[in-house]
């Protein structure tokens, strides 16, 4: 095997006034005089296009974290912002015997103030196309804080596909997401803004016009390469992913592999990434790259506009594979060269949206689940009202109604509260609310979830330092697919099943105390234990730790409670984190490892899982005070006790 590496950076964070649609990228043209797209100052920068950017070296998105499996990792954070408190997340990793650097502010440790320094130390694993970003709140990813992770494996099975690798970084664009996306809109679920304005890929956004030109993605004929496809996104659900011209072959979700399979496009949702190989086997041009955010694709303008949303000016946006050497520049979503006339493609439209989307591929080594678990939870997703009204005083009030819950069935929903100091710190005995912090049993291994959405809004799911198997996956297609827009308008009450196809006993209301809600139309088709079992898979289930539960449905998941920690399992819609869909796994607390001293705090309880040097560093901190205040009483003419 080969030896472990140590791989370390220094990443200053500081704050940049750019052009949010093309944050850092300087496009130069074919000829010296093509500047159209040169990258400018703030004061030659459209006010339009100022974006107040939070960037790690100035860079957007991120440096890319790279080692090998096993490597050992040293990330060192200098916050150099003004005002902001910072934590970085390492979406995907597992943070195996670190668990007190997953990055999680007030659940594994306190921010990073302004000013001050801390080194992330973890083992680089697992393998596969993961990211990191902010966890401080739901805000700071999107103004920058955000870039991709690959870990490599030492024998991959698939090196004989390609020659080389590409990230390919997807994510929708917000040029004020403090104002977008912190706090709800009119409607419950649904943000301040439009659902989306503009996406990009790499850190660029375009429309084909000279200041901002189609991003490109460069090959050369004759080679292949295994697309890393990640979705940093903030707010946008999903996208659509097509290549024209080109097959692609599916070969890892999520950083876990796959058995390979032909697709023509796949349904990415947010924080999910996709490892396609594609050949560049076509003659050369400009293939069109396009991202559909089909949720918002009925929301344009002339279409029916619920209640609380609000027209998106577009929800398809393009790149392009560019072939090197071709410099025929495109301006419309045609490609051009061999591009203008592509080829069609064959294969498989993946999409785990659907029940059927499960069932395409299996991973490269199964795992096979046990019949039944060691402990099931039933989780409910939901809403409590009430609601924001504008002519009620003090309704407007933020964080303070319509509220998101993740949280056992059978109490009361309880929205998240952040804790006062960080939960592993104190093994969540001090400064913690009464909220959903599940004390996994010691001698469990599987644990079992039954996730029900119990609102018409779609939620997309991070479980941190886990893998998770997806056992089962309710199919809503026919009744309550994206293409049936009247299911966001149902009632939990309807007496018919005409349009209602759920069954009367399985309509649960998201908040109990008020089941009226927006006419009743806060609701969930629960999981029925003793009919939908039959439709589960224990044999071959996908392995993921991102999870799209669609409104109004449901998913059952299961993971191993083996890996001690404090685990965040959240919606990852920037909006509903501060409003309260999170919960946190305690997973096997005595076998936790103590908290490092110079791992953040806060708050006013003690640092209970601690290590024994603590207090050799307290004893040298408190010699270092005495000794400055010997010297500050000399200066002024008093004796400092001893």
């Amino acid at each position: 095997a080969a030896s472990a590496a140590l791989v370390q950076h220094v990443w200053t964070i500081e704050e940049w006034v750019v052009d949010y649609m093309r944050p850092t990228i300087d496009v130069e043209g074919y000829w010296p005089w093509q500047k159209g797209a040169e990258r400018k100052s703030p004061f030659d920068m459209p006010e339009s296009q100022r974006k107040n950017a939070y960037l790690v070296n100035g860079q957007y998105p991120g440096p890319t974290l790279e080692a090998y499996e096993g490597d050992q990792v040293e990330v060192t954070i200098q916050n150099l912002m003004l005002s902001e408190a910072i934590s970085i997340h390492w979406h995907g990793m597992d943070m195996g015997d670190t668990p007190f650097m997953d990055g999680s502010r007030g659940v594994t440790q306190a921010p990073i103030l302004p000013g001050a320094n801390f080194t992330y130390k973890f083992t680089a694993n697992p393998g596969g196309s993961h990211y990191w970003h902010a966890h401080m709140d739901a805000v700071q990813g999107a103004k920058g804080l955000k870039g991709p992770i690959v870990i490599k494996k030492h024998e991959d099975p698939f090196a004989g596909m390609y020659d080389e690798e590409k990230v390919v970084v997807v994510s929708d664009e917000w040029r004020l997401p403090e104002i977008c996306l912190k706090l709800e809109g009119a409607m419950p679920g649904n943000d301040v803004c439009a659902d989306i304005r503009h996406a990009g890929f790499n850190g660029q956004c375009g429309n084909g016009t000279k200041q901002y030109p189609f991003p490109l993605i460069t090959v050369e004929q004759g080679k292949c390469y295994r697309m890393r496809y990640i979705f940093m996104g903030s707010n946008a659900e999903n996208f659509q992913i097509e290549l024209a011209g080109h097959n692609m072959t599916l070969v890892a979700i999520d950083g876990q592999d796959v058995k390979p399979i032909q697709i023509t496009s796949f349904n990415m949702h947010l924080g999910e990434r996709y490892d396609v190989v594609v050949c560049a086997n076509q003659e050369p041009g400009n293939y069109l790259i396009n991202a559909t955010y089909d949720y918002a694709c009925n929301l344009k303008k002339g279409d029916f506009i619920p209640p609380g949303f609000s027209a998106v000016p577009a929800c398809s946006f393009y790149g392009f594979l560019n072939y090197k050497g071709w410099t025929e520049t495109p301006t419309t979503p045609k490609g051009t060269g061999g591009g203008a006339h592509p080829k069609p493609v064959s294969g498989e439209r993946f999409d785990l949206t659907l029940a059927k989307g499960w069932h395409l591929t299996e991973p490269l080594h199964p795992e096979e689940t046990p019949d039944e678990p060691d402990v099931r939870y039933v989780i409910n997703m939901g809403l409590l009202g009430p609601e924001y009204d504008a002519k009620k005083p003090g309704s407007q009030e933020p964080l303070d109604h319509g509220r998101w819950y993740m949280d056992l069935e059978g109490i009361y929903p309880r929205p998240w509260v952040n804790p006062t100091s960080p939960l592993y710190h104190t093994k969540g005995k001090c400064g913690v609310e009464d909220i959903p912090l599940i004390n996994v049993p010691e001698k469990a291994v599987t644990v079992e979830l039954v996730i029900n959405n119990l609102s018409p809004t779609a939620h997309v799911l991070h479980m941190h330092g886990n893998k998770f198997q997806v056992i089962n996956f309710a199919d809503f297609e026919s009744w309550c697919g994206l293409d049936k827009v009247s299911c966001f308008a149902l009632t939990w009450w309807d007496p018919s099943t005409l349009l209602n196809k759920c069954p009367k006993h399985l309509r649960k209301v998201g908040d109990p105390k008020n089941p009226d809600m927006w006419l009743g139309g806060y609701w969930g088709c629960a999981y029925d234990n003793q009919t939908d079992p039959k439709t589960q898979n224990l044999k071959t289930p996908l392995s993921k730790d991102m999870l799209q539960v669609w409104q109004r449905s449901w998913a059952v998941v299961r993971f191993k409670a083996t890996n001690p920690g404090m685990w965040y399992f959240h919606c990852h819609m920037e909006q509903h984190i501060p409003l309260g869909m999170q919960m946190v796994f305690n997973v096997l607390p005595s076998q936790q490892p103590p908290v490092p001293p110079e791992v953040p705090t806060m708050g006013p309880c003690p640092v209970v899982n601690t290590t024994s040097p603590s207090l050799a560093n307290l004893q040298k901190e408190n010699a270092n005070l005495k000794k400055r205040l010997a010297e500050m009483s000399k200066k002024v003419g008093y004796k400092a006790n001893a």
